[in-house]
């Protein structure tokens, strides 16, 4: 099978790259550049890398143009870079979106399975997909934005989705986030800076977990059907750092601890659980794994 990837390079996408062509599928992956999270995919005869821009509908039209499913991961990916460059977020968030679903359409492809976020909710309190939407944050309304245009091409050009609202996703090759924090902060600063309250509940999961639901979403069975991705449990972000302490050895660490607002971040995934996906990686063994690859990269 070829499957499309934009934003290849991002967490998601390196992983998902890899995966799928261990399992022998041919992988288009698009981005905008190369970056060292596919160089070892480069060496690989199923993978073909495309430079592009998911903003410009010319860019897409030859990677896309005869695959099978195209996972639409390219993205501006947090509030933070959302608020910073609310013109760049809408474009990648919105009008990327319309034109992988015009890719989809013109080219007949299958489905396109598109990378949401917790982020769409008023309240993350065990959201369920039912919960009102959008958030005030101009991130998740963007993404709420895409969502919506997904249902429209759904409706109006019977083109099929799928889509998949993420929680706190880690592991290697992660960007910013309570365990990017920490793991970086350990390896590389002998301390840790907290930006994330340690009162706060969030829902963590493992990038190997979240691939596992990508692959599961090629089913006709998550046809047309939006699902939250999640451990569906939340860890303290107190009880986070106790974990990195533990595996690093270090209880004595310094901490700075930036923001003091108890939050409460953590999805339902009862749906997901009731279409076949279930979480496998434990905090403590998928913290593990994300610290030992912070020490390989020194």
């Amino acid at each position: 099978m070829k499957i499309g990837i934009t934003g290849v390079t991002s967490l998601l996408g390196c992983h998902l790259a890899k995966a799928l062509t261990d399992q022998g599928h041919e992988v288009h992956g698009i981005a905008r550049s190369k970056k060292a999270s596919i160089e070892p995919l480069l060496h690989n005869s199923l993978f073909r890398f495309f430079p592009g821009d998911v903003t410009k509908f010319e860019d897409l039209e030859h990677p896309l143009k005869d695959v099978e499913y195209v996972f639409h991961l390219a993205s501006v990916s947090s509030e933070r870079k959302a608020t910073e460059e609310p013109l760049g977020c809408f474009k990648v968030n919105v009008l990327g979106t319309v034109n992988v679903l015009e890719m989809t359409r013109r080219a007949k492809l299958k489905k396109m399975i598109f990378s949401s976020s917790a982020a769409v909710y008023k309240s993350n309190d065990h959201a369920q997909e039912t919960d009102p939407v959008p958030s005030g944050g101009y991130y998740g309304y963007t993404k709420w934005n895409a969502e919506n245009m997904a249902g429209i091409y759904r409706t109006k050009f019977n083109v099929s989705s799928t889509i998949l609202r993420f929680s706190r996703l880690y592991g290697p090759f992660m960007e910013r986030n309570p365990v990017f924090d920490m793991a970086y902060g350990i390896v590389h600063n002998n301390r840790v800076t907290l930006y994330d309250s340690p009162g706060s509940h969030y829902d963590f999961l493992y990038v190997d977990d979240a691939v596992g639901a990508l692959i599961a979403s090629l089913d006709t069975a998550w046809d047309n059907e939006t699902v939250n991705i999640s451990s569906g449990t939340g860890v303290q972000v107190s009880e986070l750092l106790g974990i990195f302490k533990t595996i690093a050895g270090r209880q004595d660490l310094p901490l700075e601890i930036m923001k003091r607002n108890d939050q409460i971040d953590i999805l339902s995934n009862k749906k997901a659980v009731s279409l076949g996906w279930k979480p496998r990686v434990s905090i403590e063994e998928g913290v593990s794994k994300t610290y030992a690859w912070f020490l390989q990269q020194g």
